[in-house]
């Protein structure tokens, strides 16, 4: 696992991350994250967590656009919700086609310069599934070094509060988990 600055890292051309497994700060917890639709780093994630591949993993987004280029209908409920709390810990599951797919849209700089730079990007926080989520270097490289290619060291504040996760796909608001923001 390479320990890296922000500045560095948004050098690195997009081209040079595919099949990599990037550790960077949130607004809530650390997470671990690969390019969208990146299959070989994505199932790193998931030997790494030793998550089951039928629970779908999350999507960070910096900003509506992202998520509307990809086809993606956002009821007005919705985007009322996307107004008040993005950036920030809300993660929205929207229909896609036949599938399901969720996005958030976090409120930490140093993710959205990285979201901006490589575009969306599906992550989960650092953990073993169903474990308590790592937020520091040395216990996140001293258990998953092997598996992360990049940790992107910046001092920042985290809340170490997940987000609330809700459903739209059905045209109706579902909370799921509820977290940092109570509905």
């Amino acid at each position: 696992m390479e320990r890296i600055k922000l500045v560095d890292f948004l050098k690195i051309p997009k081209e040079k991350l595919t099949s990599k497994v990037i550790c960077f700060p949130t607004d809530t917890v650390y997470g671990v994250g690969a390019l969208f639709n990146d299959k070989v780093a994505i199932d790193k994630i998931y030997e790494m967590k030793n998550r089951s591949r039928t629970k779908p993993l999350a999507n960070l987004c910096s900003g509506v656009n992202q998520i509307t280029e990809l086809g993606i209908l956002i009821p007005e409920k919705a985007r009322e919700l996307i107004r008040k709390y993005w950036p920030g810990a809300l993660t929205i599951i929207f229909k896609h086609g036949e599938e399901k797919i969720s996005f958030r849209m976090p409120d930490s700089d140093v993710a959205l310069q990285i979201l901006d730079k490589l575009g969306i990007m599906t992550t989960t926080s650092v953990n073993e599934s169903g474990e308590k989520e790592l937020n520091n270097y040395d216990e996140i490289n001293a258990k998953f070094g092997n598996y992360i290619d990049y940790f992107i060291a910046e001092e920042v504040e985290l809340s170490k509060v997940p987000s609330t996760v809700i459903d739209v796909s059905e045209n109706e608001i579902k909370v799921l988990r509820e977290g940092a923001i109570k509905l």
